[in-house]
């Protein structure tokens, strides 16, 4: 009888965990996108953003050292 209520229960409880991963998210884009707009028009557009992003990266002065001992 326990184990009958021991599998019922992880039964549930791996139910209950499939149930809320397939909840669709709302929409966060902004609302900037239309709904017919073109992949490839959008996708340059998100190039030219992210190549405008880069450019505000500083360019580094020194090299990066991941095995240096804390400073």
């Amino acid at each position: 009888m326990r184990l009958v209520l021991i599998a019922a229960a992880a039964v549930m409880l791996l139910a209950g965990q499939a149930h809320a991963q397939g909840r669709s998210r709302p929409d966060t884009s902004g609302g900037t996108q239309a709904k017919g707009e073109d992949p490839q028009k959008r996708m340059a557009r998100e190039e030219a953003a992210a190549r405008a992003a880069m450019k505000n990266v500083p360019d580094s002065k020194e090299k990066y050292d991941p095995w240096k001992i804390g400073k």
